[in-house]
Order: structure tokens, then C-alpha cells, then sequence
């Protein structure tokens, strides 16, 4: 028997409905981690992230047709979110797009002072072999990729201090070792998917800002100065401010005001290779959780109601009655 409309357009609302529910469930937990370190407030989301995108897969055992919608709603339903996830994964594989020709048009680094910096930083026997390349199309350094990571930086900044040198290279390494790339381009993905839940625009911002902030806690850890990397971050903002307007330029000022914070609780990057196992491991539980409770209130309902419509002894009671019984 093949699913209907009404049936796809139902499963699909109850699955934003799923997804509205766990993505308030993520920002109450994080604006309780408000005073944690950054890379707890990162997992909170990498977790959320991952469920999201997870959940569906266990849904689709479940039966759609108990909560069919009516069959012009469900046209409605099904064309305009199919429009708006067509639109953002289209404008996300773009971006990606964009990204790899940014990279192809870049060229190696090799000067001595970057590429010592590099080694010292990342240690022996890295994990992942890590590229640097310099652009002029960049106002900002940039880590992209997963499996061949690269590190981008602009021209104007190859002459710039060796404090602020491993600066940059300490903030982007920390992205490469969390797999950042990645994790937002998964969120990315849940914003195309649950598009039509205001919450999930704000989830990705909340996202990028929880990987920033764990970037920066890993930039104090490696030693640096406070007070140098917000310098640092201030002249970016400058830049991105000549170029592309005030809006980018907001989230540098955000990010200086918590590097300077003495009292804010940092982190540091993890070194154990278990941590994005762990996490996705614990987002698959979480979403099979998720099916199986829904699961189990299907049977439920149906049960209660076929007892309720089938018992002829249950429809005779007159509840209404007071009547005393007479005595003899």
C-alpha cells in the first residue's frame, strides 16, 4: 500500500513538530550553560545538530496514514516546504561550490615563519595533515574542508606579528580539529530541512557562535595574549566593516568582548579522537528515543479507541443516573 499525500503531508508536519520541540529543548540547555565553557555549549548544539538530522530516518518505519491531512492542505503543506528546503540546499551547495573555486584560485604558502608556526602548533604526529594558502579574494583566514583540510589567508596578513601569527593559525587549527567544517554544514542542512521552524535560522547562528567561541578559548590556551588577539580581531572587523558592511562585522565585536571577559569559563581542544563518535552516538539514541516514544502511543490510541466504540457494556452505562436501587 503506498503512502498518500494526505499521509506524507502529515508525517512531515508532526516531523516540525518533532524538530520545534527538540530545538527549544537545545536553547533552554544552553542558555543554562550560559556561564560554561564554550565547548560545552558547542556539544549542546552538535548534539541537537545531529538528532535533527537523524530523527527522520527512524520516522519513516512509523505508520503515516493515522494522521493524514486533508488532501488540498497536504498540497499546500508539501510544495511550499519543498520549495523553501530546495532553495537553501541549492544556495548551500553554492556556497560550497564557491568554496572550492576560492580554493583552486589560491596558492600555496611556504613561507618559513607560517609553516614552522604550523608544526609547532599542531605537534608531532597530527592527526591531519593541514594546508596553508594564501589568497587576495579574503579579508579574514579561513579553515575549509574535512577529509584534506586547508587554511586560507589573506595576502595582508602574511606580514603580521608572530604573536598574532599563531594567533590565526591556533584559532583555525581549532576549528580543523573539531571539524567544523562539517558540523556547520550539518546545521546548514537541519535550517534547509526544518526551514519552516523560525527556531531553526537561530539554532545555526547559535551554532556558529558556540564554534567561534571554543575556536577563541583554544587561542588563549595555546598562550596568547588576551588582549593582543582582541587587537587582532579588531583590525578583521575593520576590514570586513570597509568591506562588506556593519552586519559582518558584529559577531568579531561579540567575540572580542568574551575573549576579554576575565571571569568567563574557557575551553580547550580535546585531543581524544572518541569525542564526535560519543556525540553522534549519543544523538542516534536520542533520535531513536524520539520514534520509539511516538511509536507507542500509536497502538495506544488505537487501542483505547476500539475498546471505547466496541464494548456494548461500556455504551449501555448510563452515567448520568442517580437514582437510588429500591429496596423490597
Amino acid at each position: 500500500m503506498g503512502v498518500t499525500l494526505g499521509a506524507a503531508a502529515g508525517w512531515l508536519a508532526l516531523l516540525q513538530l518533532e524538530g520545534l520541540g527538540l530545538l527549544a529543548l537545545a536553547f533552554a540547555l544552553d542558555r543554562c550553560a550560559r556561564r560554561r565553557d564554550a565547548a560545552t555549549r558547542r556539544a549542546i548544539w552538535t548534539i541537537a545538530t545531529a538528532t535533527l538530522l537523524i530523527v527522520p530516518l527512524p520516522r519513516l518505519l512509523l505508520d503515516a496514514s493515522a494522521r493524514a491531512l486533508p488532501e488540498t492542505a497536504a498540497l499546500v503543506v508539501l510544495v511550499v516546504w519543498g520549495l523553501g528546503a530546495l532553495v537553501l540546499t541549492l544556495r548551500l551547495a553554492l556556497g560550497v561550490s564557491r568554496s572550492r573555486a576560492l580554493a583552486r584560485r589560491s596558492s600555496p604558502l611556504r613561507r618559513r615563519a607560517w609553516t614552522e608556526t604550523l608544526e609547532a602548533l599542531q605537534g608531532a604526529g597530527a592527526p591531519v595533515a593541514v594546508e596553508l594558502r594564501v589568497t587576495d579574494e579574503l579579508s579574514g583566514p579561513v579553515a575549509r574542508g574535512v577529509l584534506r583540510p586547508q587554511i586560507l589567508v589573506p595576502r595582508e596578513m602574511l606580514d603580521v606579528s608572530p604573536e598574532q601569527r599563531r594567533s590565526v593559525l591556533a584559532h583555525e587549527l581549532a576549528h580543523v580539529a573539531r571539524a567544523d567544517s562539517a558540523l556547520l554544514l550539518a546545521g546548514a542542512l537541519v535550517r534547509a530541512l526544518y526551514w519552516i521552524t523560525p527556531l531553526s535560522w537561530r539554532a545555526l547562528v547559535a551554532l556558529r557562535d558556540a564554534a567561534e567561541d571554543a575556536a577563541d578559548d583554544a587561542v588563549l590556551g595555546a598562550g596568547v595574549r588576551s588582549s593582543s588577539y582582541a587587537a587582532l580581531l579588531v583590525g578583521l572587523a575593520r576590514a570586513r566593516l570597509d568591506r562588506a558592511g556593519r552586519a559582518t562585522a558584529g559577531g568579531l565585536r561579540r567575540r572580542v568582548v568574551a575573549i576579554l571577559d576575565p571571569e568567563r569559563a574557557r575551553s580547550r581542544v580535546s585531543a581524544s579522537r572518541w569525542v564526535a563518535p560519543r556525540l553522534a552516538a549519543a544523538a542516534a539514541l536520542l533520535a531513536c528515543s524520539l520514534t520509539a516514544c511516538e511509536a507507542r502511543t500509536d497502538p495506544l490510541e488505537e487501542r483505547g479507541h476500539a475498546s471505547a466504540q466496541g464494548s456494548p457494556a461500556l455504551n449501555n452505562i448510563n452515567i448520568g443516573s442517580t437514582e437510588p436501587a429500591r429496596g423490597k
